[in-house]
């Protein structure tokens, strides 16, 4: 495959909030030698969410509608809603179909011949039966649908977005890494996930040798570039027990990779991470070019 070019809103770097963990992301990709650029056309830093997907490792991307019902619900949130084609306006991206629903990035996870989806996707597309719009995906996508069943969250930490970013990651060779976070705390929701997951792969769960930390969801959503990993930690020095348990269980994961921690609270405490601030581009040029 083409090394990706990374890239990231400008608001990561902007906003006081995040900037920290902006400069931390960039440092780690100079240090692995990973080209990474800005985008300047958005309305807010989680751009995994409105940037088009990749259906071929050769850079072949598709579109679709981003006005996620979290944002849209609200009158005030709209602001923060980031029209695709303006994102996309410095960007040699190569956008070959359009997938023609209303979609969010971040509940996309290509794995091989497959793409993990949480079933939110049929909530945004109510026109559509649900059979025919799996179908239609399937043919734009170029892949087998693969539905999980989205994870409501809870009272105190409700989750709106239903990504499957955060509950899947794909580690080559029919293998999928399953986030733990649900064993102790939804036992028969994680059931349910093996099951379904079990079907079309052989599954690797997330767990961490120690007792772990409410927010521990987070280390899924890392991002793995050409020898890196770069995983989203919760502590400043990435020295308390559940990152240091996390990094040792990604050495193992991931042996050929350095694993750089990077501190993140500043996402996380928005319900995100890492995978979600980020977004991989294999530009045309460079694919027709090879």
């Amino acid at each position: 495959m083409i090394p990706p070019i990374i890239y990231t809103s400008k608001y990561l770097r902007t906003e006081k909030k995040t900037k920290d963990v902006a400069q931390a992301i960039f440092d780690a990709l100079d240090g692995l030698k990973i080209e990474h650029r800005e985008l300047t056309h958005t309305n807010d830093y989680w751009c995994r969410d409105y940037m088009p997907v990749m259906i071929s490792e050769d850079g072949i991307y598709a579109g679709y509608k981003y006005c996620p019902d979290y944002l849209w619900d609200e009158k005030a949130l709209h602001k923060y809603i980031t029209k695709q084609v303006n994102a996309c306006k410095d960007v040699n991206v190569y956008v070959q179909a359009d997938m023609g629903v209303k979609f969010d990035g971040g509940n996309y996870v290509r794995c091989g011949d497959k793409v993990m989806m949480t079933d939110k996707v049929f909530m945004e597309n109510p026109s559509w039966r649900a059979s025919e719009l799996l179908r239609h995906l399937e043919e734009v996508l170029r892949a087998e649908i693969v539905i999980l069943p989205w994870d409501m969250g809870t009272e105190s930490q409700p989750d709106e977005t239903g990504h499957s970013d955060g509950m899947v990651a794909y580690l080559g060779d029919g293998r999928i890494l399953l986030n733990g976070c649900w064993q102790k705390s939804d036992e028969r929701f994680h059931t349910r996930l093996m099951k379904i997951l079990q079907e079309h792969f052989t599954v690797e769960v997330l767990t961490l040798d120690c007792e772990e930390d409410v927010n521990s969801w987070c280390y899924l959503n890392y991002l793995k570039v050409p020898n890196g990993i770069l995983l989203p930690c919760l502590s400043e020095n990435a020295d308390c027990e559940s990152d240091l348990a996390a990094q040792k269980a990604f050495a193992r994961l991931f042996p050929d990779c350095k694993i750089i921690p990077i501190y993140a609270m500043p996402l996380i405490e928005d319900r995100g991470a890492l995978h979600c601030v980020t977004w991989e581009l294999v530009e045309y040029n460079v694919r027709l070019e090879n």
